[in-house]
């Protein structure tokens, strides 16, 4: 498998400006509104993520596994404009993906979203078929759900 495989990129337009759309993202407890995997259930962590090296940790529920805790680590940060997580096995190293957002403003109100998944360092050989974890209709579906919710905002 190429790692052009191994990752999907998604953008879109959102009609409200990057800060807002960077507040929404760092705060763990909104994850579950633009979810479209049905398995982010709530954030255990409270509060705005600030930094790189943070780890927020997050109640989920798939049918492998059933409910469980993830270790979110923040793998990229930049104020306003990035911010991605690798999730995590509690108390161990991230499993090599990757959620990834990127804004770039649009003027004053608009932001132009993209958002990847990416699983190309992905450790666990034995969960390799069920990547991705989200394909491409649900990453578009998300990004969707993220700018009704800060577009109402």
């Amino acid at each position: 498998m190429t790692d052009a495989q191994c990752s999907i990129t998604v953008s879109r337009l959102v009609a409200a400006p990057a800060a807002v759309v960077f507040a929404f993202l760092a705060e763990p407890a909104r994850h579950s509104a633009f979810d479209t995997s049905g398995m982010v259930r709530r954030a255990v962590t409270v509060g705005r993520l600030t930094g790189m090296g943070e780890v927020f940790v997050m109640e989920m529920h798939n049918a492998i596994r059933g409910d469980h805790r993830v270790d979110c680590h923040v793998v990229e940060y930049e104020l306003g404009r990035a911010l991605g997580w690798a999730p995590a096995e509690p108390g161990r190293p991230p499993a090599g993906h990757t959620w990834t957002w990127r804004l770039r403003p649009e003027g004053s109100n608009r932001t132009w979203v993209s958002q990847t998944y990416d699983w190309s360092a992905f450790t666990h050989a034995d969960h390799l078929d069920q990547l991705p974890v989200v394909g491409r209709e649900g990453l578009r579906a998300s990004l969707d759900l993220l700018a009704a919710a800060v577009e109402d905002a």
